[in-house]
């Protein structure tokens, strides 16, 4: 058995215990990433469907937020690259000039990138008719990548300059020579001062016309792996719990509502342009009977249930 917070792990009901466990050992082990990525295979996590997913819900994203900044000609700082460089491949395939993108963990393998292009060159009329990209242009920058034999090749040719391990907080850029700075479920992985020095480096590299666009996964992460819990199930555990078992470079989330978020941007700096977030209503209701930890007092039940948030933003 295996006490989080006076919480048994008892029997295979508690999935996500269990996987709390697993990322707690492979963050102590030295080939842990590795094994962290072998299990997400096996899990199929970054199959063709979801990947397809990804690439609409990003384009959906950059169609929105052009109505601030164009992507075409466009000088991107990406934070948090991750596994799969969708965002990446799409400002290329829509006209960006270069995109530095930034992780602190060199993720990024060229067997799920070749994957991500070969959707994508399945989707090309549903491209063109979401961002008025004639197909023909999308086609011809396809082909420049598509054939590419190693994943050096092929950022190259996509303008993509992939610095990992790098440190977003630390690009050694010009100041004011970047358009866009973005990042997609990153910013509930990393400690407050990281946050705050991300924020100073945008801050530094923005052009006075550009803007920074965070995408934010306030949920309990182990809510997807564990459909028996909600996505606000992490916010009854205390500090020292969540400390000792899940803040780890596998699995670390610092459980940060909106309302803090948008605190510390405007602390630093920041003006809001938009702010767009969900609610799932199964949250609301459960936080209304749960036990809520105290480092979470003085914030409403709607301010807690918020599961997701899209926030633009410029300085």
């Amino acid at each position: 058995m295996f006490p989080i917070n006076g919480y048994q792990l008892n029997s295979m009901g508690d999935m996500w215990k269990l996987k709390v466990i697993v990322q707690f050992i492979l963050s102590k082990m030295p080939l842990g990433e590795k094994l962290n990525y072998i299990f997400q295979k096996l899990n199929n996590s970054h199959n063709a469907e979801e990947t397809k997913k990804k690439i609409f819900g990003l384009l959906a994203l950059i169609k929105k937020t052009e109505k601030y900044q164009s992507v075409q000609n466009a000088s991107v700082v990406e934070i948090g690259t991750g596994w799969q460089p969708i965002y990446s491949l799409l400002l290329y395939l829509l006209g960006a000039q270069i995109i530095y993108s930034y992780d602190h963990l060199r993720h990024v393998r060229f067997g799920l990138t070749t994957m991500i292009i070969q959707c994508i060159g399945k989707s090309l009329d549903e491209i063109s008719e979401i961002t008025s990209v004639p197909k023909s242009i999308l086609v011809k920058r396809l082909k420049v990548i598509k054939d590419c034999s190693s994943l050096e090749e092929l950022f190259s040719k996509a303008n993509i300059i992939y610095i990992a391990p790098g440190d977003a907080s630390k690009t050694d850029l010009e100041n004011e020579t970047i358009d866009i700075v973005f990042s997609y479920n990153v910013l509930e992985h990393i400690s407050k001062e990281i946050i705050y020095n991300l924020i100073l480096e945008s801050k530094r590299i923005l052009k006075e016309s550009g803007i920074a666009i965070h995408i934010i996964g306030l949920y309990d992460h182990y809510a997807t792996f564990d459909k028996k819990i909600t996505k606000v199930n992490f916010l009854k555990f205390s500090e020292f719990w969540w400390t000792f078992f899940v803040l780890n470079t596998i699995s670390y989330h610092n459980r940060l509502r909106e309302k803090q978020f948008l605190k510390i941007f405007e602390q630093h700096g920041a003006k809001i342009i938009s702010v767009e977030n969900r609610i799932d209503p199964d949250d609301l209701k459960k936080l209304k009977t749960m036990k809520i930890d105290k480092s979470f007092q003085g914030m409403s039940f709607e301010e807690l249930a918020i599961h997701r948030s899209e926030i633009i933003l410029s300085f």
